[in-house]
């Protein structure tokens, strides 16, 4: 297949980075943005990859009836929203299938009919990291071009008051003179540009994110984002790595953390803590774990609960704020969230434990937990983690993952040659939640009972 070379055809599905797929009896299947499955497109050939050919939409022949016009100008461009062309009940009907076609070529029932829908289509994030460009471009990443960042001038992830923070920063970090963040070359100061914001408290948190130089003034940046922030901070992150975290932090306006309320839980976020990106949706999804739980030990008081890769306690200080006879314990091998887990529990007036280890290295066996929360990045857990599962065998494992995929990998334990979970435990429940409106992504929560315990309706 030829670059530039004209192709047309019907899409036949979504792949799991939101493009559309044209499968081909012979060769890898064309891959484009912008369409939607049961379309007749014409495209042209761009690229070459291991997973298909890339594409780019010329023009749409049929369009499908779910077709609808973006509300953001720069859909279609930006890598942030893949599916505001889609309707949102469509989206929802794509992402069940995506879910049910994953389970399939695993060769396991799905036990998921259909998606929670979010509440907020627009608006609902409540944390967006906006990159620096190295001609001083402040936005987002382009799909396919991780080197490249697109300046946005509006966006209807975060807030109205986010845009003008975008806005008033850029101009400030052109005028300074700096030099801006070459991925490439990994050179340059202005790196990220981190807005926070408890959707439920009203607070907002700002982090630049650059490399060591002498000659910035923060006073600057204090004045470009004025009222709009509580808390602004300078982070510093000297690696070549691109990411937005970083290794010091400066306050220079008000405290450098901010507070999120979920559930009537009170949770303190701090610049590099991981926190569930959507408030309204993290309400619903801290429900369907508690629930779980519930179910899991109604018929055992003084039940222990172990949560592992348990962040700054969401589950878990949400579980011990609804009972006082239920032991929570949270393991987290990031000192910081496990020190913001701590004052959590403190300013919630609960009784929880929390230690910071990699959850493959901690001994926990000898608390006996009756159930086992996991909620471990996308990369999934360490074979160690699972061996110990398997060894301990909890009567109950609670699974939260962002990528059920990885999921699936470890259930049928073709991850790491790690042992396959579905030895011991059977699927009791499960839900998906759209926590990530007009992108491919879904939160997946699994109830696994081991098999030898009790039968669970």
């Amino acid at each position: 297949m030829k670059l530039l070379q004209p192709v047309s055809g019907t899409v036949d599905r979504f792949a799991a980075d939101g493009s559309g797929v044209i499968d081909r009896p012979n060769g890898k299947p064309f891959l484009m943005y912008n369409v939607i499955p049961g379309e007749e497109v014409t495209a042209t050939v761009v690229k070459r990859g291991p997973d298909g050919v890339r594409a780019k939409l010329d023009s749409i022949v049929v369009a499908s009836p779910d077709r609808v016009a973006p509300r953001c100008p720069y859909a279609g461009t930006c890598g942030g929203c893949k599916w505001q062309h889609v309707d949102y009940a469509r989206q929802l009907v794509e992402k069940a299938n995506r879910l049910r076609a994953a389970f399939a070529e695993a060769a396991t029932a799905c036990p998921v009919e259909s998606v929670a829908a979010s509440p907020d289509r627009f608006y609902y994030r409540n944390r967006m990291d906006f990159t620096f460009g190295r001609n001083g471009e402040l936005g987002l990443k382009m799909p396919d071009k991780w080197w490249a960042a697109l300046n946005l001038e509006t966006c209807y992830l975060l807030s109205p008051e986010s845009v003008e923070i975008v806005s008033a920063v850029r101009d400030w970090a052109r005028s300074t003179g700096l030099p801006f963040w070459d991925g490439k070359s990994h050179a340059g100061f202005f790196r990220y540009l981190v807005i926070r914001e408890g959707k439920f408290t009203g607070e907002r948190m700002v982090t630049l994110v650059t490399t060591t130089n002498e000659a910035f003034r923060p006073e600057g940046l204090v004045a470009a984002i004025g009222g709009r922030a509580t808390s602004i901070i300078h982070g510093i992150n000297d690696g070549i790595t691109d990411l937005s975290i970083s290794d010091v932090l400066v306050p220079l306006k008000g405290d450098p953390f901010i507070h999120e309320e979920i559930n009537g839980v009170r949770f303190k976020i701090t610049p590099n803590a991981f926190f569930q990106t959507n408030s309204a949706m993290a309400a619903k999804l801290q429900d369907e774990v508690v629930r779980h739980v519930e179910t899991a030990v109604a018929d055992k008081t003084n039940a222990t609960v172990l949560d592992l890769y348990c962040g700054s306690g969401f589950f878990s200080l949400a579980l011990a704020k609804r009972s006082s006879t239920i032991r929570v314990v949270g393991i987290e091998e990031n000192a910081e969230a496990i020190a913001c887990a701590k004052e959590n529990v403190a300013a919630n007036g609960v009784s929880a434990e929390y230690f910071v280890s990699k959850a493959e290295d901690f001994d926990w066996k000898s608390y006996a937990p009756d159930v086992v929360i996991v909620d471990p990045p996308r990369a999934g857990m360490h074979p160690r983690v699972i061996e110990t599962l398997l060894d301990a065998a909890p009567k109950t494992i609670i699974y939260i993952s962002c990528k059920y995929e990885r999921f699936l990998m470890e259930w049928n334990g073709t991850a790491n040659s790690a042992p396959a979970l579905s030895t011991k435990y059977r699927l009791a429940d499960a839900a998906a939640l759209d926590l990530f409106p007009h992108t491919p992504h879904i939160e997946f929560v699994a109830r696994m009972e081991r098999i030898d315990g009790p039968s669970i309706s």
